[in-house]
């Protein structure tokens, strides 16, 4: 037969502590639960709690604002170091476009030029554009407007205004419907009356510098130099014709 395993400890000096087993408590010791007489459940009864008076309630509550404004507060530190870095770059961004707006107008597509030199991310450039628009900082399409009428008032042809608005970053999307009228003008009529408006200035000047000057002048507001050679021919000598004025 197997030996004793206590006996079999005990002969090696090995001391184990026994193992306790709180036994059951007797059957008769058990709680007994009476059903109520007419079937239905009754609850257990337990300890009743205090009612919570007004004050007690009150820094209850104040306890529970104080608890979630903590929540906010350790999510806030715990945010994305990421996003707080892009939204930094955002602001830095704006305060240049606001800076660099503050004395000149300039379009959206100049700004971007100017962030992506200054090595804005794609991402940045995007949101601190939609922000500057949002505070009406860029407004492409009242500027290009007022560039437009003025431009006209001074006689630029329409393929110079178009050439210097792009030049300043507006898009043909911008410009296109605020030259339209412009497009459809004869050029010649809008060439000679440029023309005749400088010549009448030069009556005083020897013809051939005043042919000169009138061509030149109508070349600057970019009229082609051959259109603008013949209207200056015949602004300079109806303006010191009458005769041929009156029947131009």
């Amino acid at each position: 037969m197997p030996r004793d395993a206590e006996a079999w400890l005990a002969e090696r000096g090995i001391e184990r502590d026994p193992i306790r087993v709180d036994p059951a408590p007797p059957p008769h010791q058990q709680p007994e639960t009476t059903p109520p007489a007419d079937g239905s459940t009754r609850p257990s009864a337990g300890p009743s709690s205090p009612p919570v008076s007004p004050r007690e309630a009150q820094r209850l509550a104040g306890q529970v604002a104080a608890d979630a404004e903590l929540v906010t507060s350790e999510q806030a530190s715990q945010a994305d170091p990421t996003q707080r870095h892009l939204e930094d770059d955002v602001a830095q961004a704006v305060a240049y476009v606001r800076r660099s707006t503050s004395s000149t107008p300039q379009s959206e597509g100049r700004l971007r030029t100017k962030l992506e030199d200054r090595g804005w991310p794609r991402v940045v450039v995007d949101q601190a554009l939609e922000r500057a628009r949002s505070e009406r900082l860029v407004d492409d399409v009242a500027m290009a407007a007022a560039l437009v009428e003025e431009r006209r008032e001074k006689g630029h042809a329409p393929a110079r205004i178009r050439q210097d608005l792009t030049a300043r970053g507006f898009t043909a999307e911008v410009l296109d419907p605020l030259l339209a009228a412009a497009d459809t003008e004869d050029p010649h009529a809008a060439a000679f009356d440029l023309a005749s408006r400088k010549a009448a200035r030069l009556t005083g000047e020897p013809t051939d510098t005043a042919f000169r000057r009138v061509a030149a002048y109508v070349a600057r507001r970019g009229y082609p130099d051959g259109l603008a050679r013949k209207v200056a021919r015949d602004a300079v000598f109806a303006s010191r014709d009458p005769e041929r004025s009156a029947g131009h």
